[in-house]
């Protein structure tokens, strides 16, 4: 792979740099990842610029032999227009405002932040764009991270505007919602609340409609900041990729990857774990958002197994791997870094860095691959089930932890790669085809599913296959691939007729055409899982 290291020339003094990208050459790193956090560095007051130090910086970079990847640094609003102008802070679900102090303090439903933010990302692209030692791009940092959700009166607009367009009339948000129920009937649409926590001295809670609208909307206000960043990029850049960097489920699955990545030219991707079947279900993850090779922008230095789970990522598609980073933080939230990174506080080689020197070497001749194989295997991971699953409050799942850890564990072998799934169109020629807890009813899906299981795919899906439609409402019929597909003719779901859980889990085994079709029970154990999948494979 290509090696990259991410790097903050603003931390140091710029005497230092020479000598720490001479470091960094001589490990055979190529690229460094700068100015993600850097707004306030490069804007102090509004409207004033400094870009003398990153002129030089990227200018000393280039004479070492080094390439740039460049950040925009908008994940962090500077003081001055925080204080200028509030309504860039977002509102935590409890009505807090999050105060300035931290990172991901923003707004995306904030005209003023989306100005100011774009003004600096324009001005850079301007400056920076044509720089020949400027090789690609990055947006923001961690989209969805911190600030995920926004409780406040810019978001609230928004979202009154984003249920217009999407409903197009309040009577049809009133159908298909089930307002009839408490007497929650709205008559226009600004009187429709954000989903805030409710302090009843009982328990209460937001109609479920509401919670998945809000995050629908939530996660579509990241996508399309993003989008609008990399459009004012484009007329820039010269044809440099653009990317991002997600990070993992764990956290939070609350921005749609397969949105966010497809207006960019490249999925990136920060990991940090020391489970191989975690790293390389991301390293898969991140292959199928766009099929193609992938960028890991941030992986920890100090991993015991570096190599190792270098090469568990190349395989799955990765070619380019950003260590992070290449010096502690002496400062701030992350100081010490709490594990070694390339070089020391004082700038000397750590433990790892002749690790990574040695790989280089034996890698000189890399040629940056530009497609990625298919593999045999397809696990369909759907960002909306998931939010369902988080919203609900009698039959709440950790979606994200059991497609991990239970699924895609029972499919893991560091050899074999499994295609992650996350659009019907992503459905080809597998040998079988995996859609665990996918709770909400798509009709593309569920015609592709149909097309693929009768041309001779197998297909294992769990119980509550498609029991919910997109407005987070429970169905009140069965879907017609349960009969055709699964050889369920029932007019009842499987798991409300059948109230004893079979042994192994299987519900259904059925014959459809030339293919087969499973249901199983969701809470499916790896053992069980893995039985089946050797069945299924037969």
């Amino acid at each position: 792979m290509i090696l990259g290291v991410a790097y903050y020339p603003e931390h140091e003094q710029p005497e230092h740099w020479p000598i720490d990208y001479k470091k960094i050459k001589e490990a055979g790193i190529t690229q460094i990842r700068i100015a993600e956090f850097a707004w306030a560095v490069l804007e102090p007051r509004d409207g004033e610029f400094d870009w003398e130090w990153l002129d030089r910086s990227i200018e000393e970079a280039a004479a070492c032999g080094l390439e740039v990847v460049l950040c925009t640094p908008t994940a962090c609003p500077p003081i001055w227009l925080v204080e200028k102008h509030p309504d860039v802070l977002p509102v935590n679900r409890s009505g807090a405002t999050v105060r300035f102090g931290a990172r991901q303090h923003r707004s995306y439903s904030s005209k003023h932040y989306v100005d100011y933010s774009m003004r600096i990302v324009t001005k850079m692209a301007e400056r920076y764009g044509s720089h020949p030692a400027v090789v690609a791009w990055q947006l923001d940092n961690e989209f969805g991270g911190e600030t995920k959700f926004d409780f406040g009166e810019c978001s609230l607009e928004a979202f009154h505007a984003y249920l217009a367009e999407t409903y197009g009339t309040v009577e049809e948000l009133n159908r298909r919602w089930g307002t009839v129920f408490w007497s929650q009937r709205y008559e226009r649409f600004d009187q429709i609340p954000l989903p805030a926590k409710i302090d009843a001295d009982v328990t209460m809670w937001q109609n479920p409609s509401l919670e998945m609208a809000f995050a629908k909307f939530s996660s579509l206000s990241i996508v399309n900041y993003a989008r609008k960043q990399a459009e004012a990029l484009r007329p820039f850049i010269d044809g440099r990729p653009i990317t991002t960097n997600a990070f993992m489920f764990r956290w939070g699955d609350s921005v749609d990857w397969s949105k966010l990545f497809d207006g960019l030219d490249v999925v990136g991707m920060d990991i940090y774990s020391d489970k191989p079947h975690e790293i390389a279900f991301y390293g898969d993850a991140c292959r199928g958002v766009l099929q193609r090779p992938f960028w890991m922008m941030e992986y920890g230095t100090g991993s015991r197994n570096l190599i190792s789970e270098m090469e568990l990522l190349k395989d799955r598609g990765c070619s380019r791997f950003f260590l992070f980073k290449a010096k502690p933080f002496p400062w701030g939230q992350e100081q010490g870094g709490g594990h070694p990174e390339l070089l020391t506080l004082t700038g000397e080689p750590s433990a790892n860095y002749g690790v990574v020197r040695d790989y280089t070497e034996r890698h000189l001749d890399y040629i940056e691959p530009t497609e990625a194989q298919a593999a045999p295997i397809g696990l369909y991971y759907h960002f909306e089930s998931s939010w369902s699953y988080r919203i609900s409050v009698s039959d709440h799942i950790a979606y994200a932890d059991y497609m991990v850890d239970t699924v895609y564990r029972s499919l893991y072998d560091e050899t074999r790669s499994v295609d992650v799934l996350y659009t019907p169109e992503h459905i080809g020629d597998h040998k079988l085809v995996i859609v665990p807890l996918h709770l909400l009813h798509d009709a593309a899906l569920e015609q592709r599913l149909s097309e693929y299981v009768q041309s001779g795919g197998r297909l294992i899906a769990t119980t509550d296959l498609f029991r919910k439609n997109g407005d987070n409402v429970f169905l009140t019929q069965v879907p017609e691939l349960y009969g055709s597909v699964f050889g369920w003719n029932a007019n009842n779901f499987v798991t409300d007729s059948i109230r004893v859980r079979p042994s192994g889990g299987v519900y259904t085994e059925n014959r459809y055409g030339e293919g087969k079709a499973w249901f199983v029970a969701r809470d499916t154990s790896v053992e069980e899982w893995q039985a089946l999948i050797a069945k299924a494979l037969l």
